[in-house]
């Protein structure tokens, strides 16, 4: 696929770099000293203006599958579309600052008219996935495929774990749910039947909606439908998003930090079941005096990394047992699960995982980009040529397997003995360096 992509800042790099691979990418920006962060990438980079009709011809705009505008101003991210869209019949995704641009659904409001497919306001889009990641007991990461009916659930094993008590064949995992890959010490992998887990490592699993929730009371006795209560630091646009999507709902009870009082009463006054507090979310007397500690999750998306670090630091310092933080530096993403924190979250990444939801290559679809890039999740349409054969006798790569087979409308988390058949649908997990022997075994392009 021909992908022209402007805006060279983060969204725009992370994005090239993920695709670069498979596509042809074109990036266009106004600044010459960006040039240099691509320069290792295979990508062709423009100087230019996206709003320049003669610098998109450049990128041959006129004949992409996909346009993304991602710089940081929201007027040229619209005006590039519109142009893109009058030269060609590109996929246009346009990045907005504000929430301006949807309407209370989330949807777009009125920009179709300048040819826009679809806006992505990141900061809906992060509070969005840190919803997922706090409805799930225990998870440090969660996505949801093909309409919610395929979860992903991803854990660290602490001591006691009932993963740590056998080798994986003889877990005996709720029927419908798999293991489908282990992080330990900085490398990830498929497991295999006499795997043994080990305390601290991060495990991935993937299955039926119905079977998820078995597999979070197997992992966390006591904890699957139990009411939580959820602390929030700050109240911008990720806190007031967040909060209204937790708000609704029976099961959690939410409370906001905001230290502007008068943004405090606008909270009060938007959100309904969500106690708003006025007060410094760093300050450790403050929060020993609103009982911060019992929180079972606290969330801070303070738009300040050494803010964040320091309020998720004090919580876990207070008992809190998740403590999920917004990072705005991707460099800072390691640094900050170093020092503890469970989960670490950028508008950036969210952005970038939402746009590849969208990008579709022939008969695969990148679903999801996992562990920094250093996992995929591919849905991958099996070609009419293959011949039909069980699981257990294929030779698929090492660091890969096949965790769903969608089917007449139904999902099927597969044993050795199911078979894979032409025009079947399957989700399969793979690092990023089998993703391209995965998908040439699937597509009939490759051995």
């Amino acid at each position: 696929m021909r992908i022209v992509i402007v805006g060279g800042g983060q969204v725009g790099s992370a994005l090239a770099r993920t695709l670069s691979a498979d596509h042809e990418v074109f990036v266009i920006d106004h600044q010459p000293a960006i040039a240099d962060v691509f320069a290792t990438m295979d990508v062709e980079f423009i100087t230019g203006s996206g709003t320049s009709e003669d610098v998109l011809a450049q990128a041959d705009t006129a004949t992409a599958d996909v346009f993304v505008a991602a710089t940081g101003l929201d007027e040229v991210n619209i005006v590039a579309c519109a142009i893109a869209n009058r030269m060609g019949n590109p996929e246009t995704i346009c990045l907005v600052s504000r929430a301006d641009f949807l309407d209370a659904s989330g949807n777009m409001a009125g920009l179709d008219q300048f040819g826009i497919d679809r806006v992505l306001w990141p900061e809906a889009q992060l509070a969005a996935d840190i919803e997922r990641i706090v409805t799930a007991p225990g998870a440090i990461d969660a996505e949801v495929f093909e309409g919610g009916i395929v979860r992903l659930l991803e854990y660290r094993l602490a001591a006691g774990s009932k993963l740590l008590a056998c080798p994986l064949r003889e877990l005996h995992l709720p029927r419908g749910s798999l293991i489908v890959a282990v992080k330990r010490a900085g490398r990830i992998f498929v497991p295999r039947g006499e795997t043994q887990l080990a305390i601290g490592d991060k495990v991935i699993v993937m299955g039926t909606r119905e079977a998820m929730v078995d597999v979070e009371a197997f992992v966390h006795p006591g904890s699957a439908g139990g009411r939580q209560q959820v602390t929030i630091i700050g109240g911008g646009d990720v806190g007031v998003q967040l909060a209204e999507r937790l708000d609704a709902s029976p099961l959690v009870d939410v409370r906001i930090v905001e230290r502007d009082p008068a943004r405090g009463a606008m909270l009060a006054a938007r959100l309904t079941n969500t106690l708003v507090l006025n007060g410094d979310g760093t300050d450790l007397e403050f929060l020993e005096s609103e009982d911060v500690g019992r929180s079972d999750v606290l969330v801070s998306v303070i738009d300040n990394d050494e803010r964040n670090l320091l309020a998720s630091l004090l919580a876990r310092q207070l008992g809190v047992p998740k403590v999920i933080t917004r990072v705005g530096r991707p460099s800072n993403l390691r640094l900050f699960e170093r020092v503890g924190i469970d989960v670490a979250l950028s508008a950036r990444g969210a952005a970038v995982t939402s746009i590849l939801h969208q990008i579709t290559g022939g008969t695969a679809s990148l679903l999801a980009v996992l562990e920094e890039g250093e996992a995929r999740v591919l849905e991958i349409t099996v070609a009419p040529t293959f011949a039909p054969r069980d699981l257990k006798d294929m030779g698929t790569a090492e660091d890969a397997i096949v965790a769903v087979i969608l089917r007449g409308g139904h999902a099927v988390v597969p044993r050795g003995d199911d078979r894979i058949e032409p025009g079947d649908r399957i989700i399969v997990f793979s690092t990023r360096a089998a993703a391209d022997r995965v998908y040439a075994f699937f597509s009939g392009t490759g051995a």
